[in-house]
């Protein structure tokens, strides 16, 4: 069992927090390419910046750092040994509120393995009394969140594709979110590996 060190160290204040994989720079390319796309047809929103890609599993919100820091070593030690997988991007997709659209996705491809991880750090979560909304878990990428779209908007998403990207995973980071007037930023706190129990990250 890893031993969790320095814990009273950390600072107190709360951090805006979420856990979520890494995904790699095939993903950023394409991120970049569709939202010039995007853009090109009469989109404009808060789009992602491709270095901070990732998929979401659970937000967080704020919580002190010390907590976070047992997190990552309960999560460490559900998922130790957990399979190594890979799960795929493969269309577009968009979330939509009054006929109109409001986020702009990536999808991802149903995988069980994926799906597995998600119920295993969400059984660490609640054991750790973090609320977690009861949902049903829809993976997906966000590209960006619309707020002016040209006319025929559904027809112009409809028609982007795009070569299948595949995303190997084999560790899960814990997050924290500043936000910013130039959007979040983000910056990883902990990599906890499957094979390598938990790594903080400087």
């Amino acid at each position: 069992m890893t031993q969790l060190k320095n814990v009273n160290n950390y600072n107190t204040d709360k951090l805006r927090s979420f856990i979520a994989i890494e995904t790699n720079e095939k993903l950023e390319r394409l991120l970049t390419d569709l939202i010039e796309r995007f853009q090109r047809m009469g989109f404009k929103a808060n789009w992602t910046k491709a270095k901070n890609v990732h998929l979401t599993l659970f937000f967080l919100g704020d919580q002190k750092m010390e907590k976070l820091a047992q997190l990552a070593y309960k999560v460490g030690e559900r998922v130790s040994g957990f399979p190594t997988f890979h799960f795929n991007i493969h269309k577009m997709g968009f979330f939509e509120n009054n006929s109109q659209p409001k986020v702009l996705w990536l999808g991802i491809e149903e995988d069980h393995t994926l799906i597995g991880l998600y119920e295993e750090i969400k059984k660490v979560l609640k054991f750790s009394e973090l609320e977690v909304k009861d949902t049903n878990f829809l993976p997906h990428i966000t590209v960006g969140r619309v707020k002016s779209f040209p006319n025929h908007w559904k027809e112009l998403i409809n028609s982007v594709t795009f070569d299948q990207i595949q995303v190997y995973v084999n560790s899960i980071g814990i997050y924290s979110s500043e936000l910013t007037r130039r959007g979040p930023i983000y910056k990883k706190l902990y990599t906890v590996d499957f094979e390598g129990g938990v790594i903080i990250n400087g």
